[in-house]
């Protein structure tokens, strides 16, 4: 059921704990929609942010223009405000991971073994920012929600997903990991010290899932029967016809045989 070649990693694992269904839609049958424009901001900001740590005598407007050119060429609306916030976050990103020393690596790749953790398959990692003594995986987003008293919203940040990221790196890489987040006018570090160890527990579990789904299913279809189609979470996006929305609905008719109004 799944490709040869098929690697686990973080970014799947919780595609799939969020929503089954998407991970089904991306995963089994590769479906790519219309580029997102914030996930576009994160890669833009990241990459000059990079560009800038790499090369200490570029100017923040020289950095900032770098992120626009990349948030275009990665095929983002020039129109779009999130253009301005790829600029405006990556001088935020330069200024507070400089304060870590220097840059050992950039998008680090592992491929680690899964027997160790009983899969089948291997476990793909990429880090983004690696210094001396810690890894730092930035987060751009619109804006950071926090309580009135000044703190992060802690129902909000950090969310689920990106701690059990952060453990599974940790896990891989043998070193302390953190989280950076940040808008164009505010940003956070959020440490992984003390984080219980079930969120690799609870990644490493769905990474068994996939495999164990797969190798019960005759047939995608028989995957698509296992769960409803809840197309809740944010990856599916707000439009009630986005591509990935029909794409799945069609799937979802054709596997049950009826139509979803």
């Amino acid at each position: 059921m799944l490709k040869k070649d098929y690697r686990h990693s973080a970014s799947s694992a919780n595609a799939f704990i969020d929503s089954p269904a998407y991970w089904v839609i991306t995963k089994l049958y590769d479906f790519e929609g219309p580029v997102n424009s914030r996930m576009v901001m994160g890669t833009a900001a990241e990459h000059a942010a990079n560009e800038a740590l790499s090369n200490i005598n570029l100017k923040p407007e020289e950095v900032m223009q770098l992120a626009e050119d990349k948030y275009l060429k990665e095929g983002g609306d020039k129109n779009n405000s999130d253009m301005e916030k790829a600029r405006n976050i990556s001088m935020r990103f330069v200024t507070n991971l400089s304060e870590f020393g220097d840059l050992v690596s950039y998008q680090n790749e592992k491929m680690t073994d899964g027997k160790q953790y009983g899969l089948k398959y291997p476990i793909k990692t990429v880090t983004d920012f690696e210094f001396e003594e810690v890894i730092v995986d930035t987060k751009a987003t619109a804006y950071l929600k926090r309580l009135k008293k000044g703190i992060l919203d802690p129902n909000w940040y950090p969310k689920a997903s990106d701690v059990r990221q952060q453990m599974l790196y940790s896990e891989v890489y043998k070193k302390p990991t953190m989280l950076l987040y940040s808008s164009e006018i505010d940003t956070e570090a959020v440490d992984m010290v003390d984080r219980p160890k079930h969120h690799l527990d609870d990644l490493i579990n769905a990474m068994k899932t996939i495999e164990h789904i797969s190798s019960i299913a005759k047939t995608k279809e028989d995957i698509i029967r296992m769960y409803p189609l809840n197309m809740d979470n944010f990856r599916w996006g707000k439009e009630n016809d986005s591509p990935y929305k029909e794409f799945a609905r069609e799937l979802w008719t054709k596997a049950y045989d009826y139509n979803i109004k």
